[in-house]
């Protein structure tokens, strides 16, 4: 499994307005903005053994859990 590098820090990942580029559907993210993503960068990994096969295998850690 690889180890999760990217910075989660929201103070500075987060941009002022969504990224048109990326698209999401996960509203519990902090970084959701109406169906697009706010963060300045994400970081997607394989989940599991590492090895990715399909969409299914592979997690968003850039995710980080609202508040609300």
């Amino acid at each position: 499994m690889h180890k999760n590098t990217f910075n989660n820090d929201i103070s500075s990942n987060k941009m002022h307005a969504h990224n048109h580029s990326i698209k999401c559907n996960v509203n519990t993210c902090t970084y959701y903005d109406n169906d697009y993503c706010s963060a300045n960068v994400i970081q997607v990994n394989p989940m599991g053994d590492g090895i990715a096969q399909s969409s299914e295998g592979t997690c968003c850690t850039t995710f980080v859990k609202t508040n609300s």
